[in-house]
């Protein structure tokens, strides 16, 4: 008899339940969901890691962490307690929600059965949850915040993709950073269907431009040498004055 192959018992699996796999969340919270039921009790169903270790197991930055956590306690899937002892403030305490909220074994009150995964025989219980919805008054949010105005439909369109990976409050709280953010350049803002399609809601702020005089040419320090101020002269002669110094050769 050929030799047995060794079997690797140490297997590491996360739980996921399937109602919050058809949630209207980013791809990011699921992730995250099971980063923390990685490291749940088994009995308590709570978990404390650090906000930076979930990042890096999700390749995704601490503040995607933070909109994905959100998400998931919006949605009933997490519950999160601050921590602090003598030496201040811990990580978090997440308690996972493996029962979707308002959850029930009856098909009264609107909710329907219907066939999982493509055998008739398997008909658990959902709600009109996750039934497509009508989004035209989050969208009115939306186009009423957004700083550019352009090609409505399509950004229509776009919006409706969006909120299959996003929550509202996770889209508007980005619309309102890019909007209001002093960095950007109303002449170079995004087409929202663009902002959208790009998931830009998970940017970070715009970094500041670089600084420039008042013919937009980068400053630079000033010459010091002799033969430098003279360099200077000459290009105030013929009308570039970005190394001229106020009243230096007349110049305002």
């Amino acid at each position: 008899m050929g030799e047995v192959p060794e079997v690797d018992t140490d297997l590491k699996f996360s739980i996921i339940p399937e109602w919050l796999l058809d949630a209207d969340i980013s791809h990011v919270a699921v992730r995250v969901y099971a980063i923390i039921a990685r490291y749940a009790d088994n009995q308590t169903l709570t978990a404390w890691p650090s906000r930076a270790t979930i990042a890096e197991r999700a390749k995704c930055t601490v503040k995607s962490v933070d909109r994905a956590i959100a998400e998931l306690i919006q949605l009933g899937a997490l519950g999160k307690e601050l921590r602090n002892d003598h030496e201040g403030q811990k990580s978090s305490l997440y308690t996972l929600k493996r029962i979707k909220r308002g959850a029930t074994k009856t098909t009264l009150g609107g909710r329907q059965k219907r066939p999982w995964g493509g055998d008739k025989n398997d008909t658990r219980t959902i709600t009109n949850e996750l039934e497509p919805k009508n989004y035209i008054k989050e969208f009115n949010n939306f186009w009423e915040s957004y700083p550019k105005k352009a090609d409505k439909r399509v950004a229509e369109k776009a919006f409706i993709k969006a909120r299959k990976r996003a929550t509202l409050d996770t889209i508007l709280a980005g619309v309102v950073g890019y909007r209001d953010d002093p960095n950007r350049k109303p002449e170079f803002t995004k087409n929202p269907a663009t902002w959208l399609n790009a998931d830009a809601w998970a940017n970070d702020v715009l970094a500041a431009p670089a600084p420039t005089n008042e013919w937009g040419k980068p400053l630079r320090p000033p010459a010091e040498l002799p033969d430098a101020r003279a360099w200077v002269k000459t290009m105030h002669d013929i009308g570039e004055h970005w190394e001229c110094r106020a009243g230096e050769f007349g110049c305002q």
